[in-house]
């Protein structure tokens, strides 16, 4: 049978990328960011392509509609593959579009609260060189010695966009649009929410009895 495809909504630090591998690795999904949406449609010789760069380069949001055409052109491309969408949709307008350009799909909303999510974002750190992710909050995700990645030696560093005052800007658009977005798919009957706020093997364990139990198949 035919697996559906995945719509995945979560606020910042939910584990979004974690469920992604997830899905690739043990489902043989293919993964669509809205982000590199965008960067893949940055095309002067189409009016799509030009928008997107022009709002882009202001440091405006791009119109809905017009991210909405450059996602159907975008779906051409896996036609016949199970996708998951991520980082879409982000209002409930983008939601009522998507409805409309994706087919046979479900929605999996990664639960998780706003100080668990801000402990997440704040204390993650990088390795420079392996990019392995660590956490100065969390005792089982603390390198065993500070500052030094246990894979390769190499120096942990945090992001510059990991602050209190970025996170809590995404957290709140998010908060501010969800009640709408997850309304609309549960009247659809296709939402399903997942606890990530215990730990990623404790959402990947849900994640992977929703698709077990055959709710992704026809």
């Amino acid at each position: 049978m035919e697996k559906k495809n995945i719509v995945l909504y979560a606020p910042p630090a939910a584990g979004k990328g974690t469920q992604c591998e997830l899905l690739v690795q043990n489902y043989g999904y293919e993964v669509i960011s809205i982000g590199q949406v965008l960067r893949n449609a940055r095309n002067p010789e189409t009016e799509i392509g030009r928008i997107i760069i022009e709002t882009q380069d202001k440091g405006i949001l791009t119109p809905d509609d017009i991210v909405a055409k450059a996602l159907q052109e975008e779906l051409k491309k896996y036609e016949n593959k199970s996708i998951v969408v991520e980082g879409y949709p982000r209002n409930i307008d983008q939601a009522k579009l998507l409805d409309t350009i994706l087919d046979n799909y479900i929605v999996i909303n990664l639960d998780i609260n706003r100080e668990i999510a801000m402990k997440r974002t704040l204390g993650r750190v990088n390795c420079s060189e392996c990019k392995k992710i660590y956490n100065v909050y969390f005792p089982e995700m603390n390198s065993k010695v500070e500052g030094i990645c246990d894979e390769c030696g190499g120096t942990l560093e945090s992001r510059s966009d990991d602050n209190e005052n970025s996170f809590n800007v995404r957290f709140d658009v998010y908060e501010e649009n969800a009640p709408a977005i997850i309304e609309f798919y549960k009247d659809k009957g296709i939402l399903y929410v997942v606890d990530s706020s215990i730990s990623k093997e404790h959402t990947s364990n849900q994640v992977e009895k929703i698709l077990s139990e055959g709710i992704v198949n026809d």
